[in-house]
Parts: C-alpha cells; structure tokens; sequence
C-alpha cells in the first residue's frame, strides 16, 4: 500500500461516518420538524447509505467504492435539503452540498468529485422543473439554477485539479520513496556486504590467530618433547622414543630423533659384543699364551737337559779320545763307552724331536694368537667406522677402538716375530737333529768297529776326535736353541702383558656402556659382528 492508499483509507473512515452522520441528521430532522418525519425521506436515506455501506465494506477504497459514495453524499444532502423544505434554513442547506463535495474530495479521485457533481447538477435541472420548491424555497429562478451549476463546475474543477495535483505529488513521492527505498535496500545490501567482508576479515583473522595458537603450541609440544627425550638420553636411557606424533612437518624431527636414537642403540650394542668378543678373545689369548709359557718352560728344560746330556757326551767323547791313544788293552770299556755314546745319542735325537715337535706346537699357538689379533684389528677397524658414523656422539668409542686396534697390531707384530723366531729355532733343531743322526751314526759304526776291529784304535781315536768336534757344535746349538727359547718366553710374557691390557680395555669398555639403558631388542645386524 502506497501512501495514497494510506491517506484514502484513513478519508474513507471519515467519510463513510459522515454517510451514516448525514442519515441521523436526516432523523432527527425529521422528529424536530412539526410535520414530523418525512418517510420518504428517511427511507431513501436509509436505503443510499445502505447501497453505499455494501460497496464500502466490499472495497474500503476501491473506485467503485469511491464514486457510490460520493453520490450517495450528494443524494443524503438533495434529501437534507428536501426535508428543510418550506424552512428559511433550506437555501442555507445548499452550501453543504459545497462542504461534503470538499469532503468527497479527500478521495483524491476526479471521479468521485466528477460523480458527485453530475448528481448535484441533475438534482438541480430534475427538481427545478419537477419539484422546484425541493430544491429552493419561495419563488427560484432558473438563473439561481444555473449559478448554482456554476459554483459547482468551478469547484469541482478546482477539486479536480487540486486532486491532479495531489496525485501527481504522491506519484512523485511515492517514485522518490521507491527511488530512496531502493537506495536505502542498496545501502543496507553494501552494508551487508561490508560487515560480511569484515565478518570475513575478521574470521580469517580469528583463523589465523588460531593457527598461529595452534602452530605455537605445537612447537612447545615439540620443544617439551625434545627437552624430555634429550633429559633421557642424557641420562643413558637409549631405549626411549618419542611416541605421540607432532603436527604436520614437525613430525618429522620425531622420526629423525627415533631414528637416530635407534642408530645409536644398535651402535652401541655392536660395540658392547664387539668388546665382549674381544675380551672373550684376550681371555682365550691369555689362556693360550699361559700354555704356551708353560711349553716354552718345558721347551726351555728339555734343551737344558739336551745340553747336559751333550756335555756329558763330550766329555765321554773327549775321555773316549785321550783313552784311544791308550786303548790297546781297553777295547772293551771303550766298546762300552761308544755303547753308552750310542744310547745317550739316540736321546739326544729323541729330544731333539720332541724339541722340533714343541716348536711347531708353539708355531701352531703363534699363528693363532696372529688370527686373534688380526680379527681384533677388524673388530676395532669396525667400531672406528662404526663410531665415526656416530659422529661427536661416537668420538670416545673412536678412541678406544683405535688403542685396541694398536694393541692388536702389536699383538700381530709380536706374533710375527714370534713366528720368525720359532722358524729360526726350528732350522737350528732341525740341524741338530742331523747332527745327532749323524753322531749316532757315527757311534754305531765306532761300536761296530770296535765289536769287529779291535786293530783299529787309530781310525777310533780320529773318530772320536771328529765326535768332540761335532758334538761342539751340537752344544753351540742347543745354546742358540736355548738363547731362542728364553726369547721366545720372554715375548710370551709381553704378549700375555698386551693380551691382559686389552682385556682390561674391553672391560672398561663393557664397564662404561653399562651406565646406558637399551630396548632389549635385538639388533638388525646381530651376528656380523661375532661372526
């Protein structure tokens, strides 16, 4: 409803009370007057205010409904005037016709102020002609009529053109009111936009105040969770690991620190058997290097009795020779002699043998203990690779893998040497079990000669001579034979001393991985190293 609309609804509520106003007046007329009430009049009024009231209460402000009810003012007022009939106030009821045609035009509708005319001036010429003291009182003439119309006409048209006027101005009112609403509805929708643009602002906003929350928070998580896994490691807890996953990317300082820590441990681990191998081998070494001292002390007696025994054989030979040159008559105690020289020879030969038999025994034993500490120099060849994959962490393992594998290097070079040493002796042995062989030989053949020839004291006294020259140089080797086993004790003794170092090394070694804490998982590389 525009605001014409509006003012015509508000008129017609007005205008209709005045339609029923009109009736009563009509009544009370007629009760006042002393020919009392005029019927007719009252029953034409009832029945126009009554046509008028159906078409209102069908269209408050319809056309239709405007124009009945103008025309039905017009009529209620021709009828006021006919009941004033005979009165002096009857031409006075004339400018009411005037007053409700004015009222008749708060319609706004040309119309209705065209209807209500067109009645008024048919009621006027119908009446004049008809009726002429209904319309005026006494003597009318037809000029009254027509300045009647006049008036009418002038009024009416100012009516209308007023009313032209007013709807012209509530047209324009009305395109202006739609023409601001729209502008206001433009407002209120840039409005609109602006507080959902600055809604939106804001919520991105709040969004990334939230994602700078949440990003802050999870990397004091993060931070909260490093400091605890570093107070771990710190404290030799190498079985712990990060087990809540961190936000986005950060998950990936979780992995590399699980990771790393998994590294570690395995390192760890490989050196921890490393160094119970190692200690396990200095144990066997130390074992066999105790058997090997005691062979060599046993190695050492036998060539001790050797000599004596080759002493006593030179000093028989050298009686045998200063005797030769009086054997004549002694053939038998020299045959007896050159008997024992014969039996003293075949254990010489015997202990040689079992000397040479001793010294590839202590060879076999140095070749084992070269095995052991070149298998040591890889163990520690590999905990120094190992240790420097560890980076700083690993820089003290690097340390102690290189003085073990010094000390297996040492270990090699003494077993060596060792080795050398026994391979001289065993030439040296080897030459005086020939030169036993040979000196029993030659003792048989004295014995044989002495059993068959007892003529031959000369060949015997040169034979002996020949004897106490070979069993000089017997005794000269099985000096050196001596000289080299003592060596070779000696060299034992510093290989046990290197062996106990290593093994002290390696507990110390066992000693301070114990202060760390493991999964007690198996390693993924699990045997490399003890194989």
């Amino acid at each position: 409803m525009n605001a014409l609309d509006h003012l015509r609804a508000r008129a017609s509520v007005g205008i209709f009370a005045l339609l029923w106003l009109n009736v009563a007046l009509l009544a009370l007329h007629g009760v006042l007057r002393p020919e009392g009430v005029s019927l007719f009049a009252l029953a034409a009024g009832l029945a126009v205010a009554a046509s008028a009231s159906a078409s209102w209460l069908q269209s408050r402000t319809g056309p239709t409904t405007r124009v009945v009810v103008s025309m039905a003012h017009a009529a209620l007022v021709a009828l006021l005037v006919y009941s004033f009939e005979g009165s002096a106030l009857q031409i006075d009821m004339h400018m009411y016709f005037f007053a409700t045609l004015a009222i008749c035009a708060a319609w706004i509708d040309w119309r209705a102020i065209v209807g209500y005319a067109a009645l008024v001036a048919a009621h006027h010429l119908v009446l004049y002609f008809a009726m002429p003291l209904a319309v005026f009182p006494g003597e009318s003439h037809f000029h009254r009529v027509v300045l009647h119309a006049v008036v009418l006409v002038l009024q009416s048209a100012v009516l209308i053109a007023l009313t032209h006027a007013v709807v012209r101005a509530f047209t324009a009112a009305d395109e202006a009111v739609a023409q601001a609403n729209d502008a206001h509805r433009d407002a209120v929708s840039a409005s609109e936009r602006a507080r959902a643009a600055d809604r939106a602002a804001e919520e991105e906003r709040t969004a990334r105040d939230r994602e700078k929350q949440a990003e802050a928070e999870a990397i004091r998580t993060v931070v909260d969770e490093l400091e605890r896994a570093l107070a771990e490691l710190s404290s030799g807890n190498l079985a712990y690991r990060i087990a809540r996953a961190f936000a986005g990317r950060l998950d990936g300082l979780r992995v590399s620190f699980n990771g790393s820590m998994e590294k570690l441990e395995d390192v760890l681990l490989k050196v921890g058997r490393t160094a119970r191998s190692v200690r396990s081998g200095a144990s066997r070494i130390s074992q066999a290097n105790g058997e090997l001292q005691m062979r060599t002390d046993r190695q050492a007696a036998s060539v001790q009795e050797t000599a004596a025994s080759l002493a006593q054989v030179t000093a028989t030979v050298k009686q045998t020779t200063a005797l030769a040159e009086q054997a004549g008559q002694s053939v038998d105690h020299a045959r007896r002699n050159a008997e024992r020289s014969g039996s003293v020879v075949t254990d010489a030969v015997g202990a040689m043998s079992r000397i040479e038999t001793s010294s590839g025994e202590i060879g076999q034993i140095v070749g084992v203990i070269d095995e052991i500490a070149f298998q040591t120099n890889l163990l520690a060849l590999n905990a120094g690779v190992e240790a420097a994959r560890a980076g700083d962490a690993g820089k003290g393992f690097a340390v102690v893998a290189q003085e073990v594998r010094e000390l297996a290097q040492r270990s090699a070079t003494s077993a060596r040497e060792i080795r050398a040493l026994i391979g001289a002796s065993g030439e040296h042995i080897r030459t005086g079990v020939g030169l036993v062989g040979e000196t029993g030989q030659a003792l048989t053949a004295i014995a044989e000669e002495v059993k068959g020839i007892t003529g031959q004291v000369d060949g015997i006294v040169r034979g002996a001579r020949e004897q106490a020259c070979g069993l000089g140089e017997i005794n000269e080797a099985l000096s050196d034979i001596d000289r080299t086993t003592q060596e070779n004790a000696a060299m034992v003794g510093e290989s046990a001393a290197a062996t106990d170092l290593l093994a002290d090394e390696a507990k110390a070694l066992e000693a301070m991985l114990a202060g760390f804490r493991f999964t007690g998982r198996p390693s993924r590389e699990d045997g490399r190293v003890a194989a």
